[in-house]
């Protein structure tokens, strides 16, 4: 039976534990064993760049939440409690649920344990008993800065080298992307 397992994992299975690549490594060894487009193209370019994008996303999401972890909050969680905070009065679940791209049920379960936290509460909507109105109660304020306190440094500490000339670019290309999502 052990024949019929891939190499690594029959490696793996005695003892010795395959090296995983770097996240760079690991995007450049994608682009080069998928080609999708032709080399040179500006759509090899569109799709090297999107595929970093995503990696880059998710990598700092799992590093931000272990800083995060030290004050017992999420990356997800600090998305709610920003857009709550952005809101103005009383945002609904439905239209917080949309707005950060989650399933309403996802929502919920985070929004029930920053309630019991004291860090939100809901109410009904007058004349919608369906719908609840979210805000943040002042102990969420405290949450926001800690929240702060921690990711001002670990961000700090990523782009300290980068000048600032190149973090402009970035953001001028980031903003154009964030227009066309924002159209739909």
């Amino acid at each position: 039976m052990a024949n019929d397992l891939p190499r690594d994992a029959a490696a793996a299975r005695r003892g010795r534990r395959r090296s995983l690549p770097t996240i760079s490594e690991a995007a450049e060894l994608f682009w080069q064993s998928h080609r999708f487009h032709p080399p040179g193209s500006r759509q090899a370019l569109n799709f090297r760049f999107t595929g970093r994008l995503n990696l880059i996303s998710r990598r700092y999401r799992t590093r931000l939440n272990e800083v995060l972890r030290q004050v017992g909050q999420s990356q997800a969680r600090w998305d709610a409690l920003f857009w709550i905070s952005v809101s103005g009065e009383g945002v609904t679940q439905i239209e917080l649920a949309e707005r950060m791209g989650v399933e309403g049920p996802t929502l919920v379960s985070m929004l029930h344990k920053l309630e019991q936290e004291g860090l939100v509460e809901r109410q009904m909507v007058e004349g919608d008993r369906r719908a609840k109105s979210i805000r943040l109660t002042p102990a969420a304020e405290h949450a926001l800065a800690q929240i702060a306190a921690l990711s001002g440094p670990f961000r700090d500490g990523l782009l300290d080298d980068i000048p600032d000339e190149d973090l402009q670019v970035c953001l001028s290309v980031f903003d154009r992307i964030m227009e066309r999502l924002d159209r739909g």
